[in-house]
């Protein structure tokens, strides 16, 4: 954890948060009392999420990953070339 420093809120609700900022993008939303949380986020298409949610698809990644070795390799020696 870093050591806390003072933000100050500039001309139109803008915050500077410097080296704070680990991430490109967060959400962000306000808790009771005033507290301001943000969380790093990384956006995706709608595609990538269902890729992501199909578990036989993430299992057999996973199965692939663990055993590399079962993989089948593809001859691309006829493919064109850029």
């Amino acid at each position: 954890m870093t050591q806390p420093i003072l933000v100050t809120n500039q001309q139109r609700g803008r915050l500077s948060l410097g080296a704070l900022a680990t991430a490109d993008q967060y959400i962000a939303h306000a808790e009771p009392g005033g507290v301001i949380v943000l969380e790093p986020a990384t956006v995706i298409t709608e595609t990538e999420k269902k890729l992501l949610q199909d578990a036989s698809l993430m299992t057999a990644i996973e199965q692939s990953r663990q055993h590399p070795e079962t993989l089948k390799r593809r001859d691309r020696s006829g493919s064109p070339r850029s």
